[in-house]
This record gives C-alpha cells, sequence and structure tokens, in this order.
C-alpha cells in the first residue's frame, strides 16, 4: 500500500510540474540532468551543481532537486562501483579499497584525505564517462515521449 502511495504521490508531482507550463524539452532535460548529478559519486555538492545548472539553463529549480534527492540512495548505491570502475579506468594514484574507502568515510577522513580525494576523483571520471553520456542520449528519447504525451493529454482535454 505505501508503495501506491508513493507512486500515486509521484505522478501527482510530474503532473503538477507538467501542469506548470514546463515545455517537454525542459521537463526532460530537468529529469535527466537531476538524475545525472544525483548518481554523482560526490557526497557533498550536488545539490548546489543541481541548483546551479537550474538557474543556468532556466530550469525548475524545485523539479531538479526533487529528482536529485529521489536518486540519493541511487548515488550511496553507486558510490563505490563508480570509485572501482573509475580505478580500471584511471590507474594512476592511490589504490581504491573498499574497507580503506568505508574506514575514512567513518571517521578518519583527515588521515584518510587523499585515499578519499583519490577515489572521488576516479570515481567522478568513471561518471563522467557513463552517467553523462546516457543523460544525453535519454534526453530527445524522453522529450518525445512527454510531448506524445502532453498532445494526448491536450486531445482528451479539448473533448
Amino acid at each position: 500500500m505505501a508503495a501506491r502511495f508513493g507512486w500515486g504521490a509521484l505522478r501527482g508531482a510530474a503532473a503538477a510540474v507538467v501542469g506548470s507550463g514546463m515545455s517537454p524539452g525542459k521537463l526532460s532535460l530537468t529529469i535527466c540532468l537531476g538524475s545525472a548529478v544525483g548518481v554523482m559519486p560526490l557526497l557533498w555538492g550536488t545539490t548546489v551543481i543541481c541548483v546551479a545548472l537550474a538557474a543556468r539553463l532556466r530550469l525548475n529549480q524545485a523539479a531538479m532537486l526533487a529528482v536529485n534527492y529521489l536518486c540519493y540512495p541511487l548515488q550511496l548505491a553507486l558510490l563505490l562501483p563508480f570509485c572501482r570502475l573509475g580505478e580500471a579506468i584511471f590507474p594512476w594514484g592511490a589504490a581504491v579499497n573498499a574497507e580503506l574507502l568505508l574506514d575514512a568515510l567513518h571517521g578518519g577522513i583527515v588521515s584518510s584525505f587523499r585515499l578519499v580525494a583519490w577515489a572521488t576523483a576516479k570515481g567522478i571520471g568513471a561518471w563522467a564517462l557513463t552517467a553523462l553520456p546516457l543523460a544525453l542520449v535519454l534526453h530527445p528519447l524522453l522529450s518525445g515521449r512527454f510531448k506524445g504525451r502532453l498532445s494526448e493529454g491536450a486531445a482528451s482535454s479539448s473533448r
């Protein structure tokens, strides 16, 4: 029952954003950028990045932040895979070990700053090579889907 309520609330929020006059292209861009930044392996600053992107591209900041916050569990789940992929792609620097990274995140950040910095840099490199191209591919697909939905909605409301 809670899952149904959650999906219903999410659909209602999406309908409110669509009904606010946001174009299908801007809605698609908001979702793609919000989710791409939302899974960035950077435990600080994604909110600031989303606000800056929304302001620069004149997108709905509330919608982008909502998508960003909905992606937070994915961000935590993908943190280590992005770091490992980054280590495979960029083999230089300190090795990122799961135990050392978790140890650093549980209180030894000052002594392990170098490890955390390398892990973050490698993770962001892997993210830039995977998540950004995926967002660029999904943007036109979602935009077309939203255009179809909005034209269906306009046709049914004019009857």
